[in-house]
């Protein structure tokens, strides 16, 4: 303790802890006035408990900010006295009570107050006139002196600080007697802890282990509280029964044969709080003797995803509570008490054994009865009929009739070359990205509402012969116009130069990654544009032919119109959407033949391939999971890729295995099982679409507000990807929710 001219201060050992409890007990001759500050950052003290007799006794307090380094007073008087204890504590956040008391006799009686029933920390500040005796005893017991007395001169005062733990709970009044003869002394005392507002949770599992014509045995499962849970009250027919207790087994006695009781408990933590109860009722008789089980267990009906249980009432000599009901030995939900229930998201085809047992209200399970039954197999879809394939030069176009199905045909696949390249729910599709004169084979199956597919119809098919011949690789074809070609006219266009499209720098994002923006083109799909220029030469047979031939060019792509640059190399082909940045430039380079300049800029940097990488998964039971895998062979960081899901399905999750990005739904966010609705994201521009009914909205809506998250940087990688789609099951829909991929190998 350090003395001056009218301030005193007690400083701490070391720094303060911020957040953490100061307290401050002064014992002053003539009284304190303000606590001093260390620094404009310091919080101010906060005085309690005061008791000002002969001299002045005093609890100050404060929320460390770390700053702290000493606690000092100034006194009112140049003459005057004080002494200091001080004390830094990490489990006192709040302040439970304070009180003081002041006597001429050497015994001093506080002013009550209520204690919390809870852990805390009590600390008390005694100051005394003269300072001549040697301590005090304390009722309620508990508190022992905390620091050595300190006295200023041998006849004025002397001060003695006290500490203890809380006393027991309730009205509690403080009282303190000298050891050492009566003199006038003054008490300032406070209490600290934490307070809990909480109350418990109520018990759960609260069940009868043992009914009697007199007595009801009963036990519970925890309750849990922030804090602690401390004891449990018992209660007959909302009337509380004798004291708490920290067991969870209770019997209740006195009961009169053949009557209902309600029996509670409840649980209480160390505040105080108490939780709300917990019930059940039980009739006051010896029952030993399970139901009877139920009676005619049938199958009232079944189709390929549900089954519908009926049976006959059980009976039971003292009451019956209800029916428990069981699939292959499992029990499912709780008990209930009618006379049927129906199994719902069944597998098609599949052999069940169901049973159903009878409960009383004593908790005695009859013998339960059962029943097997099998789902109706799904039938698989009939073959499309009247497929069709009619060619163009570089695209295929299909048509077929309505497939036959016992559930409805959900959907349709086209297959090129014996792999799914798309699906459509229409009766036609248009496969795109072939090469002109050449075999393919094409099919179409049908998927039915169970996931089934029907037989391939296949055709061999033939593209048209394109309209140019190649004179040279690679082939660039701009729309209406190629190069490295001789087209229909006799016009050899050569590519002599080409910038930009074999290669490219690394380029930056626009604008920083963002997962916020619904339809947005922040994160992966948002890059610098690319720029490609290609030069070369024409060369006719005539003049008329060369003017002919620097129109059709001119007229390929207009300025700013956004068109598709294919270029094959050998069997690779890979496009990218450009725009022609100006008007293509032609220089005359004799009578037959000009030059000409293709200036083009590909808004995003990726050439892609020209068909997709498609992959279909379906979750057969929920909550569960499925993964589509697909293999990526392109060089470009992120691949563009469309997922579409649809349901039935609740809070689904689609995770990118190995990168471990997750797309999450908001909580609660259901698809249904109607297969109208859907929902689309894609990758490449972060647009998602909710997709309705039209009778809801006739075109898709921007669905980005169902999704909790959606990183910016998922989308498949180069080499292999797993995506798997996991959710939870829509109550009261039937079906299994399914994903499709369609992801385009990319290159810088």
């Amino acid at each position: 303790m350090a003395e001056g001219d009218q301030y005193y201060s007690v400083s701490f050992p070391q720094a303060t802890t911020p957040g953490n409890r100061l307290i401050v007990a002064v014992v002053s001759l003539f009284g304190a006035g303000e606590p001093g500050e260390e620094a404009a950052t310091h919080t101010p003290y906060t005085k309690v408990a005061e008791d000002f007799g002969y001299c002045q006794v005093a609890i100050w307090t404060k929320i460390a900010t770390g700053h702290e380094r000493y606690a000092g007073f100034h006194t009112s008087s140049t003459d005057g006295a004080m002494i200091l204890y001080a004390e830094e504590r990490d489990d006192c956040p709040d302040l439970l009570y304070a009180t003081d008391g002041y006597s001429s006799d050497g015994s001093v009686t506080c002013s009550a107050v209520t204690v919390p029933a809870m852990q805390g920390y009590v600390i008390a500040a005694e100051g005394r006139i003269p300072p001549g005796s040697s301590g005090s005893s304390w009722s309620p017991s508990g508190l022992t002196a905390a620091a050595s007395s300190g006295g200023y001169s041998t006849t004025l005062v002397k001060a003695q600080f006290y500490a203890g733990r809380l006393p027991a709970a309730g009205r509690v009044t403080y009282k303190t007697t000298s050891t050492g003869g009566s003199y006038p002394t003054g008490i300032a005392l406070a209490g600290f802890g934490r307070l809990d507002p909480n109350p418990p949770t109520m018990p759960p599992g609260l069940h009868a282990t043992d009914v009697t014509d007199t007595t009801a045995s009963v036990a519970w499962d925890p309750a849990s509280d922030d804090v602690g849970v401390t004891a449990y009250g018992l209660y007959r027919n909302g009337s509380k029964v004798g004291a708490d207790q920290t067991g969870r087994t209770y019997t209740f006695t006195g009961l009169t044969k053949g009557q209902t009781y309600e029996l509670g408990v409840d649980a209480r933590d160390a505040t105080g709080n108490r939780s709300e109860k917990s019930t059940i009722t039980v009739l006051a008789v010896t029952d030993l003797a399970p139901p009877t089980a139920p009676g005619s267990l049938r199958l009232t009906d079944l189709a390929h995803t549900t089954a519908t249980l009926a049976w006959d009432g059980a009976t039971d000599d003292v009451g019956l509570a209800g029916y428990g009901i069981y699939l292959d030995d499992s029990k499912v939900g709780d008990d209930q008490t009618e006379l049927s229930h129906t199994f719902q998201g069944l597998g098609r085809g599949r052999a069940y054994t169901a049973g159903v047992d009878a409960v009383d209200t004593s908790g005695n399970r009859s013998p339960i009865a059962e029943i097997g039954f099998t789902t109706l197999a799904d039938t698989l879809p009939g073959a499309p009929p009247g497929v069709t394939a009619t060619p163009g030069v570089e695209e295929v176009t299909l048509a077929w009739q309505p497939a036959s199905d016992d559930l409805g045909i959900a959907r349709y696949e086209v297959l090129l070359d014996g792999l799914v390249t798309g699906a459509t729910s229409t009766l036609g599709y248009v496969i795109e990205g072939l090469n002109p004169d050449s075999t393919y084979t094409v099919g179409v199956r049908a998927v039915d509402d169970g996931g089934g597919r029907g037989p391939i119809v296949e055709l061999e098919v033939s593209t048209l012969p394109a309209s140019w011949t190649p004179i040279a690789s690679p082939l660039y074809r701009l729309e209406g116009w190629t190069g490295n070609a001789r087209d229909a006219y006799g016009v050899d266009w050569v590519v002599e130069r080409e910038q930009g499209w074999g290669s490219t720098g690394q380029v930056a994002p626009l604008e920083s990654e963002s997962d916020s923006a619904a339809g947005g083109f922040s994160g992966p799909g948002s890059f610098g544009p690319r720029l490609i220029v290609l030069s070369g030469k024409a060369v006719a047979r005539s003049r008329t032919q060369m003017l002919a031939a620097q129109e059709r060019i001119a007229a390929a792509l207009y300025p700013d119109q956004l068109g598709t640059l294919r270029v094959q190399e050998g069997s690779l082909t890979r496009q990218a959407r450009v725009r022609v940045t100006d008007e293509v430039e032609i220089t005359d380079r004799g009578s037959f033949a000009f030059g000409w300049v293709l200036t083009l800029t590909a808004p995003n940097p990726r050439r892609t391939a020209v068909r997709p990488i498609y992959d279909e998964v379906m979750v057969e039971t929920l909550p569960g999971s499925a993964s589509a895998s697909i293999h990526m062979a392109g060089d470009y960081q992120w691949i563009p890729a469309v997922i579409r899901v649809w349901g039935p399905i609740k809070d689904f999750t689609i995770t990118h295995q190995e990168s471990g990005l997750v797309i999450r739904s908001k909580a609660g966010t259901i698809l249904p099982a109607d297969a109208r609705y859907s929902l689309e994201l894609d990758l490449a521009t972060r647009v998602v679409l909710a997709y309705v009914p039209p009778d809801v909205h006739p075109e898709p809506r921007p669905g980005r507000g169902v999704l909790g998250s959606f990183p910016a940087r998922f989308a498949p990688q180069n080499g292999p990807n797993t995506i798997t789609l996991s959710g939870d099951p829509v109550p009261g829909e039937v079906g299994s929710p399914r994903m499709v991929i369609q992801a385009w190998d990319s290159w810088r």
